[in-house]
Parts: C-alpha cells; structure tokens; sequence
C-alpha cells in the first residue's frame, strides 16, 4: 500500500462536443505536464513506487523522462479505447496500490470505477464533462496521492465513498443481459445508433437518472441540476423524464451551449430505490452513448453510495501540515544522522 498509480485517458478532452460547443481542448502538453507534476510530487512525499499505464500517445512515458522518481509501467495490452482505463484500474487494485490519479472526464472516472469498485481515488479534469473529477492542481494531488498511500494521512480521515448510478437488464432486446454503471448520470437516448458517443442533440433525450446534480454542472446532469438539486452527500438522486405539459428549462448541455428541454417530471429518487427505464433507444453513461436498447427492453436503474473513494487533497495537504509531515531535518539532526 505505499504505492501510487497514475492513469492518463489521452482521448478526453477531444470528442465531438468540440465542434458544437464552446468545450474547451486539453492539449497533449498540459496532461504531459500535470502528470510530470503528480509523479515528481509523489516522488518528493516518499512514495514507494509509482505505477503507470501506457497509453497510444506516449504521455505517461513523455511525463517521466529525465525525471528521478521510482516509476513503473504495468505491462497490459492497448487497445486505444475505454478498456485501456478501465484494466489499468484492475492492475492497480491487484498491485494493492494506495492511492490512484486518474486524469480525465466523466467517463474515465467511471471507467476506474468498472475497474476498481472502492479505488481510493483523486480525480482531476481533464475531460468535456468534469462532474466528478476537480481542477486539481497536479502537484498537491501527487502529494496527497502518495501521504495516503504511505498512512501519512489515513484514508477514512480525508475521504468519502461517492454515489454511482447501477443498473441491471435481463434482455436489452437483443437476447443479452448486462450490469453497468455511471458516476454521475445515466440517460434514455431516443436514437437507435451509438455513432460519435457524445450527445449534443437535445430533441432526443428521454429520461435521466443522476446520483449527483448541481445547478452549477454542465451536461445531461444539469438538467437534473436546474430542477431538484442534489449534492454528493445527499441520500438519493433524481429521475427526470422528458416531454410535454410541464416545465420547460433552458440547460447547458455542453459547455457554452444551452438547449430548452420540455420536462414532464422530475422527483427525488431515494438510495437504493429502481426507476424504471424502457427501450428502445441507448443509454448514455456519464455524456457518452454506451448501450443499444431494443424494443421492449427494460432496464432497472437505482442509485446507490458503492462509488470510488474521492480523497478531498486539500484535507489531506491540511492534515499533514499539522502533524509536522512536510518538516525538513534542522542542521543538528543532519549533522547527529552523520
């Protein structure tokens, strides 16, 4: 456990929404540069080693070159997609790694959690959506990644366990069950076709489930948001379904892009209590269209606190400062050590 894992998705940041948005590109350069600051800052808090995936675009490698940390490199296949987050999650949890980074949006935060159900987790933004993840400056992440990996801090001390949004479908129409699950949001997309992934067009959304909903948040979330506003250490979510003969609600649902939506209803959704989606259509995880529902498939969505470990750096900087981690040995104690 005095080990840190690091993962960078080198696709977040680049989808579709930049063409019809106002979402902002995170260039090669900036992950280069905020991984480069997480592994010298762990590196400089007394972590153990520290554990890297490979991606496509050689960020992680780049980030470490000339560096003088103790890195390694897991050894998986690449497959240039969602699985590559998602098994790296895996081999950190294997490895019994203390603390992951994950630089990303929405979508690669769950995809550590796929991977890695209670990953003790600090996630920092790099994505279009960044509901889940924080800007984290890159430094002070590393440097509380490390101290709770080392027990420096104690990890029940500086963090909570997140909701998510699970579901379960006996048959989606096509003869096939699946489990699954979203961080932030599950939608109904009345749309037969995955294609680009993203969603931007607001005449097709039906229905979402969200586990957590700010007024203040961008994407399909904040339709939830703008109605019954629900915060991570709320005991439930929201349901909204989509349609005529209610509100109507002007949300955006990419950043610097808003859209009226008709909403028929919208209501609290307690922990562990099922709302009821049905085909045909794909559901959304997180902004992304994932899954394809056939006719009269029926999927039973709930939301539950089984999320990652979010560990709160700033706490964690806090707590460390007060029991004295970050002193230096006084000139007397150098010269007694030698």
């Amino acid at each position: 456990m005095n080990s840190v894992g690091v993962v960078v998705n080198p696709l977040a940041g680049k989808d579709l929404r930049r063409l019809v948005s106002a979402a902002t590109h995170t260039s090669d350069a900036t992950k280069i540069g905020i991984v480069r600051r997480v592994v010298a800052a762990a590196a400089e808090a007394g972590a153990h080693e520290i554990l890297l995936a490979h991606d496509r675009h050689r960020l992680a490698e780049r980030a470490v070159e000339g560096l003088d940390a103790p890195v390694r490199f897991i050894d998986e296949e690449l497959t240039d997609s969602r699985a590559d987050t998602v098994t790296a999650a895996t081999r950190f949890w294997k490895e019994g790694v203390g603390a992951v980074v994950a630089l990303g949006g929405d979508g690669t935060c769950r995809d550590i959690a796929i991977g890695w159900p209670d990953a003790p987790l600090i996630a920092i933004s790099t994505g279009t959506n960044n509901v889940y993840p924080a800007a984290v400056d890159g430094t002070s992440a590393g440097t509380a990644a490390a101290l709770v990996a080392l027990g420096q801090v104690a990890l029940h001390h500086v963090s909570h366990r997140t909701k998510r949004v699970v579901m379960h479908c006996d048959d989606d129409g096509m003869g096939r069950s699946f489990d699954d699950l979203a961080l932030v949001e599950v939608a109904l997309i009345n749309t037969t076709f995955v294609g680009a992934r993203a969603v931007h067009d607001p005449r097709t959304i039906s229905a979402v489930v969200a586990a957590v909903a700010t007024p203040a948040s961008t994407g399909l979330s904040s339709i939830a948001g703008r109605l019954l506003p629900c915060a991570d250490s709320d005991d439930h979510g929201v349901a909204v379904h989509m349609g005529p003969g209610g509100r109507r609600l002007r949300v955006p649902l990419a950043p610097g892009s808003f859209a009226t939506m008709d909403i028929a209803s919208a209501r609290a959704l307690p922990l562990d209590e099922v709302a009821v989606l049905r085909g045909p259509g794909v559901l959304a995880f997180d902004g992304e269209r994932d899954r394809r529902l056939g006719d009269h498939a029926t999927v039973h969505v709930r939301v539950d606190r089984n999320g990652p470990y979010r560990i709160d750096v700033a706490h964690a900087l806090a707590l460390a400062a007060a029991a004295r981690r970050f002193d230096a040995p006084t000139t007397s104690e150098v010269r007694h050590a030698q």
